[in-house]
């Protein structure tokens, strides 16, 4: 596909979804967008924030989660 074809065929798709979608689909867009330079951002975080960063994706990737429900509500009672 060209890029014509391909914002052709997004076009399409984007008006038949419904709001909620289409919401959706927005986040994920302004995500992409915003995201910019994520190696840049990364190499400006300290070795500390790194490390629980990693530690947090380690015990995410071994199923140690919690339902951010729980998290939510433990944290509106904490604050």
């Amino acid at each position: 596909m060209n890029a014509a074809e391909i914002r052709s065929d997004l076009f399409k798709k984007i008006e038949t979804m419904n709001l909620p979608q289409l919401k959706e689909f927005y986040g994920v867009l302004q995500n992409y967008f915003n995201s910019g330079d994520l190696h840049h951002e990364w190499a400006s975080m300290t070795g500390q924030q790194k490390a629980k960063i990693e530690r947090g994706i380690a015990q995410a990737d071994a199923g140690r989660v919690k339902p951010v429900e729980e998290v939510t509500a433990r944290l509106r009672k904490k604050y």
